[in-house]
């Protein structure tokens, strides 16, 4: 199947803004402003979940087991198969929610269904299980895009996963670090309890879990499918739950 290559996103700052507004780059989603609003295509509700459903979770996560994440391996992922593998660059652990994954399952299909959809004006055909993951202190994930990887022989970024939309649900606040930047933008935004980010899963939205440097970082994710978006893989991920 066809991997669409994309080339690399680096506007310059006097340039037109790619959302359209008429502004330069640099007045716009590349603002240094300290009271800017977030670049276009990154949504951030705060207080999605409250504060005992975040609770909850936390107080869960802190008695159960957990183990390193993983990252594609793209030596050896194909079309039909994807292959996972340890990298130091993505130093974080994920909480084994097994008997508990219906309640992760449920806060990002009422995110997806009530806040995603409408905003994107399309549906979703499906999303992978979602991950609560836990950032100990020194716990980082390097800039990455969630969809797509950097190929070296075109030097562009090729998509490899049928991932449209990046979705977070952070569940704490009491910790120190662990800031999502987004390296296209100049912009970072200090995770709070029950907020909930979304964004474009391509290259554009390039982003950095920064590490941790004090207390423990919980969070949520999960990656989406649009229906209408074209696909480079022949299935859905083993995990994948349909919403249609």
């Amino acid at each position: 199947m066809d991997k669409p290559l994309r080339d690399d996103f680096r506007p310059s700052r006097n340039e037109a803004c790619f959302c359209n507004s008429g502004l330069r780059f640099k007045n716009c989603c590349g603002s240094s402003a300290s009271n800017r609003q977030p670049p276009y295509g990154v949504v951030v509700i705060e207080n999605f979940l409250s504060p005992d459903e975040c609770q909850a979770l936390v107080v869960l996560a802190k008695t159960l087991e957990s183990e390193r994440l993983t990252i594609v391996d793209l030596e050896h992922t194909n079309e039909d198969e994807v292959v996972r593998k340890v990298d130091e660059g993505r130093v974080t652990e994920r909480v084994d929610m097994s008997a508990h994954q219906s309640r992760l399952d449920q806060f990002v299909k009422q995110a997806l269904l009530e806040v995603v959809e409408p905003h994107v004006k399309d549906k979703v055909s499906w999303f992978e299980q979602p991950q609560l993951l836990k950032y100990n202190p020194g716990g980082f994930y390097l800039p990455h895009a969630d969809s797509e990887n950097f190929d070296e022989s075109s030097q562009r970024w090729r998509k490899d996963l049928d991932r449209d939309i990046s979705l977070l649900l952070y569940l704490n606040s009491d910790f120190e670090g662990g800031h999502i930047s987004f390296e296209n933008f100049g912009y970072k935004i200090k995770p709070k309890a029950g907020m909930l980010i979304f964004f474009p899963s391509d290259s554009r939205y390039l982003h950095t879990a920064e590490a941790v440097t004090e207390g423990v970082r919980y969070a949520i994710v999960s990656w989406s499918s649009l229906l209408s978006s074209p696909k480079v893989r022949r299935s859905p991920p083993p995990d994948a739950i349909s919403l249609i």
